[in-house]
């Protein structure tokens, strides 16, 4: 496990996470955030790509803490966008095709050409 740092991680993004946030869930989270797992982070070599975990990197960042736990991959950022549909998709009962399409959809400028 890596501790980063947040403000490292707010400045890239798979997606814009302010877009689907659950205010509600972020303060449940702020709450147990000490009981939550880490965050799961992509090293892509040009920077640190998040890939699950908004919601507890939202209510760490509420909490006023500037660091957070995480699970560090090494990776490319469509490496780190099939983890993210991954996980997308089992939380919502869909595949990760269509997770994928469904964030590159909602953040096209994010995606161009990729």
């Amino acid at each position: 496990m890596t501790r980063l740092r947040i403000s490292d991680l707010l400045a890239t993004g798979l997606v814009d996470p302010q877009a689907h946030l659950d205010a509600e869930r972020v303060a449940r989270y702020a709450e147990n955030l000490d009981a939550l797992p880490p965050i799961v982070v992509f090293d892509t070599g040009d920077g640190y790509l998040v890939a699950d975990g908004y919601h507890r990197l939202a209510a760490a960042q509420a909490r006023g803490r500037e660091t957070i736990d995480a699970e560090m991959h090494h990776g490319s950022r469509h490496d780190a966008l099939h983890y993210a549909a991954t996980v997308g998709a089992a939380q919502h009962g869909i595949t990760a095709d269509q997770a994928m399409e469904y964030i590159r959809r909602r953040n096209p400028e994010r995606w161009q050409g990729r």
